[in-house]
């Protein structure tokens, strides 16, 4: 199911941006500017690059590109 970013604070979509940018530094070897790889998440989930995806089975939330979730935009509620 995919969430909305606008149905969540902007507390939560920070946390779901640093947890994400957090788990992705293993797959780099450069040391990142946490705060500005997490604004630069922020706003590709408010811009709709990144999705927002609740796992039903498993509890949790996800972030995930358009291609990863075989996302259209077509203007309908997207459940």
């Amino acid at each position: 199911m995919l969430i909305v970013p606008t149905d969540l604070s902007e507390q939560a979509i920070e946390s779901l941006a640093k947890e994400w940018v957090i788990s992705k530094l293993s797959d780099t070897e450069v040391i990142p500017e946490l705060d500005h790889w997490t604004q630069q998440t922020v706003d590709k989930i408010k811009s709709g690059e990144l999705l927002i995806e609740f796992g039903e089975e498993s509890q949790t939330v996800y972030l995930k590109t358009k291609d990863e979730v075989n996302y259209t935009d077509q203007g309908t509620n997207n459940e």
